[in-house]
């Protein structure tokens, strides 16, 4: 920094530069950097002739505009905090505004607050150069300016300014042994750097994120690290004190202090070499300033040594991989903090397209809802200042126009009359926010608006010409296309009869009949909305006749809602997309009033049901309490048309209930005097919480059943299933008909004969392809599969998920009911794909169980550190989920049809759903 605020003052002739710093002990470090012009002057920065400036440091607030003036004009710097500026008047600011020519802002990542804000408009004008180590905040406000120069921890690693870091990992999951774990090892290392041949100056850091914490952690140390005489120092001590204690540190009578945070903006002493984080940052910013205090160079300081505990996973996604055992800070910190510059920089980017931002619109803070009208153009060129006389009229500040990027905003102010009278007095004030794009290289203009009731064709025409068409109609159907397991959720129409016009609404299961309807003469769609999935992730459309397209989805910014344009805009031009056959295989609910006769293969808990944490919902079972993890619901003899039946299993206790259908409605009825009871935050039976959140029964045929509707997949787009993909394993030595390789209680010998250990066996066999990182058995209730295989490999996360079934007879063959329950099983389990995270939280608490229960690990390769290494990496991966049925029942050769169809419908579901590949394994 300091080289470049002297190249600024030596080589541009600057009347008068006025330096804002966050801190007193800043102020008085960057004063005396231009008194001394950086003392060591480096060559080609500050010549050797340069005459030194005149410095002053304001140290209280002027009262008048002409104490600022006989200051100032004394000065060539002026270096003061903004403590002191925004306690002076508007008029004072102004005149230190007018007797400078520049303005330099250090810890420039502040300017967002509303006092640096506000004075920082005053130099509207003028030159306003900002330094800052981290240009990315953590609430998402907008650091506003060009990014000049980036100087990557990289290269000031490479130049020698900064050292490098290493990371030291304890692993405890016991809080209270964590920090004796990390403070004997902070003592450890800084007693090594101490007896080094040519002893290191250092001193330990004990960060905690509390005053509490800090007196628990303080008092660890004065037992561990009594020789080095620890000090603490928080915000509750009184100055003195904090002065006491540092100047300990400074004069080496102590080298070990423990403090909340970290010591403030300003502060400088490079020995500060061991962090021992006992509470980690929880979030990217204050990292990486953080680790600036511990790379410092020097001749007498080595390199930074951070230690934490990897067990402590209480941190953004972002950080997760720098707390992970063998984490190379050096690298992740730079491909951390960089990225994180490089998401500020585009953010910067775009709003620098913009040549002046009206007051009131803070871009960087505008989340336009996905939305959208889409017009045809065949305009050469745009004309965003040209708006017509009704918007003008109503406009709250002057429009935004970013050309390179062809977005224009503004807002506007609307008087809408109350709706309970009539009285001109009182109306009600609207604001509506308008985010247009021109797509000029697809000739679409795309329009948000929160105004939804227009179409904004008198907007059109000004900004792109009389010849812009809007897209409706049948056309924006052509949205909906690549939404794979597409469900409608309404339905309008409207039916013409002569000169009159009616419109009906349906909703869940009445959709059928409406979209009968709309495929017939006379009688079209006018609107529908509808969620699928698209791309491998759960997506929601919607789109009206009259033109409008939206989705529930929110932008993060911008620029997130131009590139959903761009992805819409090419389904509408796509001339291959016929909406009349997309609406044909749209997935409907037929309401039903008896049990459909269809063999069931799996029951699982509501969507909203399974996103839930599942340490935080317990299941009462016959009084018996168990966590979600460990409760198995399963169907009871699935068949044809017997009764739909599950059962909630526990350890000791289960109970049963059946679907029963009734006029109109459909109950969960328990079989017998056993009831379940679902315990969160408050208790409800099952029966009363299933009404609000049913469970979904999945059937041969692809059919699921939620409350009373059934839907059901048209079989036309089902991919066959070739009995060629069908794996073919030796089994000789295994018992067909024997599944699990435990029989509980007994969980020390496995049983060498089952599929579950010859399929485990194989997973660990050297040479396989993946050679998994992680091969866990999970199998029991509760399952995720029986077992779960993760490989980490480049930016890849591989997922195996393997349902092994054990035969109905003593050869392989065709029988169809040995693939019911599998096939379900797999069904089941995709929902991992869009959870990956979870998925690890549930290892975790299967682990941490069964270890306990009996002692034995369910890790037939890893360990819980390393699930939770892996974990760490998660956001960092891209996930390759599989799902593998394993049932030596199956003959590739014998498979008959009734079985390559059940396979068929389970690929295509996953597929269809989540992208997730089937791998079938079976016998000749």
């Amino acid at each position: 920094k300091t080289e470049t605020m002297l190249a600024l003052l030596a080589h541009q002739q600057l009347e008068r530069l006025l330096v804002v710093v966050p801190t007193n002990a800043l102020r008085g470090q960057i004063a005396n950097k231009f008194l001394t012009l950086g003392e060591l002057k480096p060559a080609g920065v500050v010549n050797h002739s340069a005459l030194f400036p005149l410095v002053g440091t304001l140290e209280r607030r002027p009262q008048t505009p002409d104490e600022v003036r006989i200051y100032f004009q004394l000065c060539n710097v002026v270096v003061t905090t903004m403590a002191i500026i925004g306690g002076c008047s508007e008029d004072v600011q102004r005149a230190m505004a007018e007797w400078c020519s520049h303005l330099f802002i250090d810890e420039a990542h502040h300017v967002t607050a509303p006092t640096w804000a506000a004075f920082r408009r005053h130099f509207r004008d003028r030159p306003i150069l900002q330094f800052t180590a981290t240009p990315f905040r953590r609430d998402g406000k907008h650091v506003p300016g060009k990014m000049l120069f980036r100087y990557p921890l990289r290269k000031a690693q490479e130049e020698g300014y900064f050292k490098p870091i290493t990371f030291r990992a304890v692993s405890e999951y016991n809080p209270v042994r964590a920090d004796e774990a990390i403070a004997r090892l902070a003592v450890e290392q800084l007693e090594q750097d101490l007896a080094e041949p040519e002893p290191l100056d250092h001193i330990i850091m004990a960060r905690t994120d509390s005053i509490e914490r800090a007196h628990e952690v303080y008092e660890v140390y004065r037992t561990i690290g009594a020789a080095h005489h620890p000090q603490i120092v928080h915000s509750g001590m009184t100055a003195a004190g904090c002065r006491d204690a540092i100047d300990l540190l400074r004069e080496r009578r102590s080298r070990l202090v423990v403090c909340v945070n970290m010591f403030g903006e300003g502060f400088d002493l490079p020995s500060l070499k061991i962090a021992a984080l006992h509470d980690v940052h929880k979030s990217l910013a204050p990292t990486i300033q953080f680790t600036g205090r511990f790379t410092r160079s020097g001749s007498t300081i080595g390199a930074a040594t951070v230690i934490a505990n990897t067990a402590d996973t209480r941190v953004e996604e972002a950080l997760r991989a720098l707390y992970a055992e063998d984490a190379d800070w050096n690298t992740l910190l730079r491909y951390l903090g960089e990225g994180a510059a490089d998401r500020q920089i585009r953010q910067a980017q775009f709003l620098e397209g913009f040549p002046e931002i009206p007051d009131g619109i803070p871009i960087q803070n505008l989340f336009p809802k996905m939305s959208t009208v889409v017009y045809r153009t065949n305009a050469a060129h745009w004309r965003p200042d040209r708006l017509p006389k009704r918007v003008q009229e109503r406009l709250y500040s002057a429009q935004a126009v970013n050309e390179e990027q062809k977005v224009l905003l503004f807002v506007t102010r609307e008087l809408i009359p109350v709706p309970w009278g009539d009285i001109k007095e009182l109306a009600d004030v609207v604001w509506n926010l308008y985010v247009i794009h021109w797509d000029q290289e697809q000739g679409l203009l795309f329009i948000n608006s929160s105004d939804n009731g227009s179409l904004h064709d008198d907007l059109v025409e000004t900004i792109v010409g009389d010849g812009a068409r809007l897209i409706r109609g049948e056309e924006v159907f052509r949205s909906l296309a690549g939404v794979n397991w597409l469900i409608l959720m309404n339905l309008g129409l409207k039916h013409s009869f002569s000169r009159a016009i009616r419109f009906t609404m349906y909703v869940g299961a009445d959709i059928k009949q409406g979209l009968a309807e709309a495929l017939q003469h006379g009688k079209f769609k006018s609107n529908l909305f509808g969620r699928g999935f698209e791309h491998g992730e759960k997506t929601s459309i919607g789109c009206s006749y009259k033109g409008r397209m939206w989705s529930h989805k929110v932008a993060r910014d911008i620029p997130e809602w131009v590139a959903w344009c761009h992805e819409v805009g090419a389904k509408l031009l796509d001339e291959r997309i016929d909406p009349q056959e997309i609406l044909k295989h749209v997935l409907v609910p037929r309401r039903i009033q008896e049990r459909p006769p269809l063999v069931p293969l799996s029951i699982e808990w509501s969507e909203d049901f399974l996103g839930r944490s599942e340490d935080a919902v317990y299941l009462a079972i016959a009084e018996e309490l168990v966590p979600l993890y460990e409760v198995g619901l399963e169907l009871v003899d699935p068949s044809r048309d017997g009764p739909l039946r599950f059962r909630i299993s526990g350890e000791t206790n289960s109970a049963e209930y059946d679907v029963v259908f009734r006029e109109n409605t459909v109950e969960y009825v328990p079989v017998g005097d056993a009831t379940v009871d679902i315990v969160t935050r408050r208790r409800e039976s099952l029966t009363s919480f299933l009404q609000r959140e049913s469970p979904v029964l999945r059937f041969e045929n692809g059919a699921f059943l939620i409350y009373d509707a059934l839907f059901e997949p048209d079989p036309t787009q089902r991919s066959p299933f070739d009995r060629e993909q069908i794996e073919v394993w030796n089994w000789e030595g295994t018992n067909i008909r024997k599944e699990s390789q435990y029989d509980p209680p007994d969980f020390a010998n496995p049983r060498l004969d089952s599929i579950q250990y010859r399929t485990m066996q194989e997973l660990l066999r050297p040479g396989q392809d993946p050679d998994f990182d992680i091969v866990f058995d999970d199998d029991e209730r509760g399952e995720a599969a029986d077992i779960v295989a993760l490989k980490v490999a480049n930016d890849r996360l591989i997922v195996h998920l393997y349902h092994c079934k054990y035969a109905g007879g003593d050869n392989a063959g065709a029988r169809l009911d040995d693939l019911y329950v599998v096939c379900g099983q797999a069904q089941r389990s995709v929902y991992r794909r869009g959870d990956v995270a979870g998925l690890f939280d549930h290892l975790r608490l299967r682990e941490v169980a069964r270890v306990e229960k009996c002692g034995v690990s369910r890790f037939a390769r890893g360990s819980l550190e390393h699930l939770e290494q892996i974990k760490r990496q998660v956001p960092f991966l891209e996930p390759e989920c599989t799902i593998c049925i394993v049932q030596p029942g199956l003959s590739q050769g014998q498979a008959s049809a009734g079985q390559l169809e059940l396979l068929a419908v389970t690929k295509t579901y996953l597929l269809a759903t989540s992208e997730v590949p089937l791998r079938v394994v079976g016998s000749a």
